[in-house]
């Protein structure tokens, strides 16, 4: 099993319960218990689980584990969602009839859905809802990349450096959404996802962010890219003004939209 896979499935349990032991960690992986022991030793020194005897224990705290992992997809899919739907709008009015178009997992990308959906557009995603969604309500050709499903992001996920489906796909923009930015990049809370997604920000000829205000928050300790590689930010009206112009000064074009009154 890869590294990444290891580190997920570690921060995976003790996200779960208080403490788990080298013991159940060996018997989930596979791996042996020098490696079970280096990954947490690995994972304490950057802060994401704390050493203990025998095995690894949560964190607590504004630092501790539950904001530094991805939150599940079906925990955070309903909140902000008029800012979500209003920056997938704007999004959406970026691609042209025909294109060919990256979309990343994540309840803001999932959002793009009901404005792509009969566009008759070649969408590669590794999201499983919004393939689902496209594929039952238009006209678009939905194209999904190898690997594993990501339970908790319903997301196919691949731990291996080549996929060919990925490889083989280009495309004109990349929409992606992130569990934070802020000046060192956007940030990812699991190294299962950053794999993931670093293979397909090779593939698009602009690399555009949807995020909303709440994600400019200092969260997470994964870059998942530096600013320089974001070509666009759709956000909307709460987030701050000192992020936007941190943006700007990055050579990112910044489009803030208005967010409507929910009825």
């Amino acid at each position: 099993m890869h590294e990444i896979e290891r580190h997920r499935i570690i921060l995976g349990e003790v996200a779960e319960r208080p403490v788990v032991t080298v013991a159940q960690l060996v018997s989930l992986t596979g791996a042996s218990e020098a490696t079970i022991r280096r990954d947490i030793t690995a994972l304490n020194d950057i802060g994401q689980l704390r050493k203990v005897r025998g095995g690894a224990e949560r964190l607590h705290g504004e630092n501790g584990i539950g904001s530094l992992m991805t939150p599940a997809f079906e925990e955070t899919r309903l909140q902000n969602l008029a800012a979500k739907r209003a920056i997938a709008r704007a999004a959406a009015n970026l691609v042209e009839d025909g294109e060919s178009i990256i979309v990343n997992g994540g309840t803001t990308t999932y959002c793009l859905g009901p404005y792509l959906a009969d566009r008759k557009l070649r969408v590669l995603t590794n999201s499983l809802d919004l393939a689902l969604y496209l594929i039952a309500n238009g006209d678009c050709q939905v194209v999904l990349p190898g690997g594993d499903v990501h339970r908790e992001q319903r997301m196919v996920v691949s731990p291996y450096t080549s996929d060919t489906v990925i490889e083989h796909f280009y495309a004109g923009k990349y929409f992606l959404g992130a569990h934070a930015i802020r000046r060192q990049g956007l940030i990812e809370g699991d190294p299962v996802l950053i794999k993931a997604e670093q293979k397909m920000l090779k593939q698009a000829e602009q690399v555009i962010a949807l995020v909303d205000g709440s994600k400019f928050q200092p969260r997470g300790s994964l870059i998942l890219c530096p600013l320089t590689q974001l070509d666009r930010v759709i956000t909307d009206t709460s987030a701050p003004q000192e992020a936007c112009d941190m943006l700007r000064d990055a050579g990112v074009i910044v489009d803030v939209v208005e967010v409507p009154p929910e009825s």
